[in-house]
Formats: C-alpha cells, sequence, structure tokens
C-alpha cells in the first residue's frame, strides 16, 4: 500500500484530476465514501492542495445537482409524488435558507445529496442555496483534510478543538450576514 501511494506522488496531477472527478460523481452517487475522498486526496495531494480539489469538485457538483433538480422539479414523477406533507416540507426548505443549508453542509453525515435535491425541487433561490452551501462545505472539507493529516496531534490539543469549533461560528454568522445582504436587494 505504502508502495502504490508513493507511486501517485509522481502523478500529482493525474491523482488531482482524478480526484476532482470523482469528487463531482460523489455528489451524484451518494454511495461513495466523501470522508474517505477527501482523506485520500488530502494525504496524496498535501492537506492545502487535497482540500481545495476536494472542495472546488464537490461545490461544482453540488451546483450542478441542484441546476437539475430545480430543471425537473415539474416533472410528471415528482408532481406524483407531491402532497401536503411534501408540500409543507418543500415551503420548510426554502423558507430555512442559509441558515439550514449552513449546517446541513457543515455536518458530513448528513447525505447533502437530498439537501441539494430537496433546496432545487422547492425552488430555492440559486442564491440562497449557493452561500450556505459553499461556506458550510469549504469547513467540513478543511476539518476533514487537516484531522485526517494528523489525527491524533488534532483529537490531544484542545486548542485547535477550540479554534475549530470558534471558525464554525465566525463561518456561521458571516454567512448570516451575507444571505441577508443577497436577499436585502432583491
Amino acid at each position: 500500500m505504502e508502495q502504490i501511494i508513493y507511486n501517485f506522488q509522481d502523478y500529482k496531477l493525474l491523482v488531482a484530476v482524478i480526484g476532482f472527478v470523482i469528487i463531482i460523481i460523489e455528489t451524484f452517487i451518494p454511495a461513495l465514501p466523501l470522508v474517505a475522498i477527501i482523506g485520500a486526496n488530502a494525504f496524496v495531494l498535501g492537506v492545502w492542495m487535497g482540500f481545495f480539489i476536494s472542495w472546488v469538485g464537490s461545490v461544482l457538483g453540488s451546483i450542478a445537482l441542484f441546476l437539475l433538480s430545480s430543471k425537473f422539479s415539474e416533472c410528471k414523477f415528482i408532481k406524483k409524488i407531491n402532497n401536503q406533507k411534501v408540500d409543507n416540507f418543500k415551503a420548510w426548505v426554502k423558507k430555512q435558507g442559509f441558515s439550514m443549508i449552513f449546517i446541513t453542509y457543515l455536518c458530513p453525515f448528513i447525505p447533502d445529496f437530498l439537501v441539494t435535491i430537496t433546496s432545487g425541487i422547492s425552488k430555492m433561490k440559486l442564491s440562497n442555496f449557493v452561500p450556505g452551501m459553499i461556506l458550510g462545505k469549504f469547513i467540513m472539507f478543511l476539518v476533514i483534510s487537516y484531522i485526517g493529516n494528523d489525527i491524533e496531534n488534532f483529537i490531544k490539543s484542545p486548542i485547535k478543538v477550540t479554534f475549530l469549533i470558534v471558525l464554525i461560528i465566525i463561518f456561521w454568522i458571516l454567512g448570516n450576514k451575507i444571505n441577508k445582504k443577497i436577499n436585502d436587494k432583491k
């Protein structure tokens, strides 16, 4: 296994392209292990390059899935499954906006595939969806990349854990302000 990883080091561009494509595919096929893909990218490409490749690929994949979901929200299949409960849930998702999107994308164990599709089907504005998704994924991917690179030292350091919590709160406040400004302009 070690030899395989060292061989990958010689082909970083190829590994970066493959990691980028796999993370986009994971957006559409949630059965692929997101945390493992991010960790592998960070391990092979380095923390920052692996994080960046994973984050950009996932953001682009999520935007594409959102747009596809929005486009097909009026198809017969979607109309067939609509009922009062589904309509209420879609209205709730649309109303929650940034906060719900940010929090769900921040947690690696909530299937963002479903959040993205539900947001698209509920006709949430792209301008409400994108900031929460980008910031939530930014923090989640950065944390996974950082922790995956040196998990033992991270767990043993209360300063690093505290810094992570403060960073999450700052991004949440910042994202809410950005979202409010976007909504106030409309």
